[in-house]
């Protein structure tokens, strides 16, 4: 129907309808809407498209900076995806501006396009806005815990609290866009699909005064798509989501109890005390806040914002806003200072130093002073390349209270890179026929002693896969295996009274189970065939081959170890650890770099270590269904970038941390140890290994 024939059959109705419908009226009211709904969402793509933009050459600007990983430039292209897409969208989907002489239902039709598709873009936003800068934040998150980790639990914690706080987040982002398209946009989708059959059917049997009902209520809404609401309607979902003091105290509690258990109890090994302290906070406080917007979106969904103008946040909402700009900023800073601490523990500013000129050096050295006066009491480090010590370094204080410096000849404890040299011992031993590594643990020890809670799984494991950790025991030593202190004295039967309450975590080689409980078992077994200690096995084959002069079990009267200290959050005084709970073949060297200088060429060339001993050593281990266990003998095999395959391993307790790895394929060895618990000195000897290998041309 025309507009002309509306305008006369609606004159010849007129004394048969109470309500007047004027055409021009209408046809102004559903042109300025549809007007409005256009340049919504036009400066919502301008937003959009502009930040994205903004945001490229920060993220520049910020990865340069801070010397970021290649992870952290993921999201550029992540960005430029969601500028392009808007930008193509808009160009696929154009929005033809309004006229004069336009009919009626032109602006409808209009109106009703541009609905349609806003409501496709708003139930598919997950897929073209939130995944790909997830997947790109994810990557980054998942790049700097495992950089900074020293195991798969910290791993599991700091991918954990990021990808949760993303959940929360965009989860949030997510749920307000499908609210708005089942509280604005469909119903207005369906207010237009009435005007628009209205409009176009003569026999219409909607009632006159309806449709102008319909297009006042077009005309009424704010048109936002639910990315821009008007003030009184934002005022008035904070009102309704903090309506008193109660909501905020429910909010604040948990907030602040999460900060203060983040800030006193500080996990190892998962980043500054800040950053612990921000995210302990965080969670509470998104668990919190989110529950409450839910529980408001439960109780008023079928009640329609009032739309009162004048209408401004009540004192306890405005409290609560205020405290989320607070967090978003404490979030920002927690996570640059995470990235800094993480960054400068993996090498910032550490160039390539594989010439080991007189440069180098120096270089080398102004960075672990810097590394020694932001984390640890000492340092000490060392680097062999082609059968040569190359670098040396000792730094900071050996005994604090004495100001006692730290040397190359300082001994420290070294904990579980106790176990390659165990493993040495074993390969050495197998070589001279006393032991087999692949027969069971059970034929070295006494008959009456059973291996775990299934002995007849517990007869089958080898020595092979006590050194790889592939037998299935568990990591921890069950309870005390000897009864004094200062010194590895084992009780062999307190050790036989536990293991029958040993329980498997899987069958004997079919996965990779750390354990220190294995290797102290092995070095017990080692004992029991060689029919001499640990130490003075050590001593003989190692030691005094290799002239290994500051290398001892724990305990040598020998021995002058550095004093120990607790890492610096914890508040870095002296402390011990007891030796009650502890075999000596998982944890008891004590050594210096010098001697691990010695030790690291040995395992580089043949010679005290026969090569048949060294393939064994370094062999990674497969597992049952063939897979590769990601373990040799005592080492953990790993692939690094620019460093292809290397074998490397850590040690660390409360009051020592230690590395120790080498790059067969160039002939490059590191090791790094200090007097403190944390934080752990494996990102620092991976740099140095990389770093100290020659570039290629």
């Amino acid at each position: 129907m025309s507009l002309d024939k509306y305008q006369q059959a609606w004159k010849a109705e007129a004394s048969q309808v109470q309500a007047v419908f004027d055409v021009d009226v209408v046809s102004q009211q559903v042109q300025q809407t549809h007007d409005a709904f256009r340049s919504m969402i036009f400066w919502r793509d301008v937003r959009e498209v502009g930040t994205s933009l903004v945001m490229i050459p920060l993220w520049f600007v910020m990865g340069i900076g801070m010397s970021l990983s290649w992870t952290w430039y993921l999201t550029v292209p992540a960005l430029l995806w969601i500028a392009v897409f808007m930008l193509v969208d808009r160009r696929r989907h154009p929005q033809r501006p309004s006229g004069p002489g336009e009919p009626l239902l032109f602006y409808v039709k209009e109106s009703l396009t541009q609905v349609e598709h806003q409501i496709w873009l708003l139930r598919n936003v997950f897929w073209w806005y939130l995944l790909p800068p997830s997947i790109s934040i994810m990557a980054f998150f998942a790049d700097v815990a495992w950089q900074s980790s020293s195991g798969w639990w910290n791993f599991g914690l700091v991918i954990g609290f990021g990808g949760l706080f993303l959940f929360l987040l965009y989860g949030w982002i997510y749920r307000i866009n499908q609210r708005a398209v089942r509280e604005q946009l469909e119903p207005r989708r369906t207010d237009l699909l009435r005007l628009i059959a209205y409009l176009e059917d003569e026999d219409s049997t909607e009632d006159a005064a309806e449709m102008m009902d319909v297009v006042s209520a077009l005309s009424g809404t704010d048109g936002n798509a639910g990315l821009s609401p008007n003030w009184n309607s934002w005022a008035e979902n904070w009102n309704r989501i903090i309506p008193s003091w109660r909501e905020v105290n429910i909010i604040i509690v948990p907030t602040l109890a999460g900060a203060y258990l983040g800030y006193r109890y500080p996990l190892d090994d998962m980043g500054p005390v800040f950053f612990q302290s921000v995210v302990a906070a965080v969670i509470p406080f998104e668990i919190a806040f989110f529950g409450l917007w839910y529980l408001s979106h439960r109780r008023h969904k079928d009640k329609p914002l009032s739309g009162k103008s004048n209408q401004s946040p009540n004192a306890a909402a405005i409290f609560t806003i205020i405290m989320i700009l607070v967090i978003s900023t404490l979030v920002v800073a927690a996570v640059v200072a995470f990235v800094r601490n993480t960054h400068s523990r993996r090498g910032a500013g550490l160039d390539d130093i594989s010439s080991f000129v007189d440069d180098d050096i120096e270089h080398t050295d102004d960075w672990l002073q810097r590394m020694t006066d932001s984390f640890y009491p000492s340092l000490s480090a060392v680097v062999v390349r082609d059968g040569e010590m190359v670098y040396q370094g000792a730094f900071g204080f050996a005994d604090i209270e004495s100001q006692r410096p730290a040397t190359s000849e300082t001994q420290y404890n070294v904990a579980s890179v106790t176990k390659v040299f165990t493993a040495s011992l074993a390969v050495m031993l197998q070589e001279r026929g006393i032991v087999d590594l692949d027969m069971p643990a059970v034929n070295y020890l006494p008959e009456h002693v059973q291996l775990s809670t299934t002995p007849e799984l517990g007869a089958t494991i080898t020595l092979r896969q006590l050194a790889s950790h592939t037998s299935g025991l568990p990591r921890g030593v069950p309870g005390q295996v000897q009864s004094v202190e200062g010194r590895y004295e084992l009780e062999p039967q307190r050790l036989y009274n536990l293991l029958p309450n040993v329980k498997l975590s899987s069958r004997p080689g079919v996965s990779t189970e750390y354990s220190n409980l294995g290797f102290g078992l092995l070095a017990h077994v080692l004992e029991s065939a060689a029919k001499k200690p640990l130490d003075q096995m050590l001593q003989e084959m190692l030691c005094i081959p290799l002239r290994l002069e500051d290398t001892a079990i724990e305990g040598n009267a020998k021995l002058t170890p550095a004093t120990h200290y607790a890492r610096k959050h914890r508040g870095g005084g002296v402390e011990t650890h007891s030796l009650k709970e502890r075999l000596a073949g998982s944890g008891g060297l004590v050594t210096t770099t010098g001697d691990l200088a010695k030790f690291l060429m040995a395992q580089m060339k043949p010679g005290v270590l026969s090569e048949e001993s060294l393939e064994q050593l370094h062999t990674e281990t497969r597992l049952g269904n063939g897979s590769p266990s990601g373990t040799a003998l005592g080492w953990t095999v790993r692939s690094i970038d620019g460093l292809g395959r290397i074998l490397e391993k850590n040690g660390g307790r409360s009051n020592c941390s230690a590395w120790i790895g080498f790059s067969p394929e160039h002939g490059v060895g590191v090791a790094v140890i200090t007097n403190c618990g944390g934080p752990s000195v494996d990102p620092i000897g991976r740099k140095l290994l990389e770093r100290s290998i020659p570039l290629s041309p």
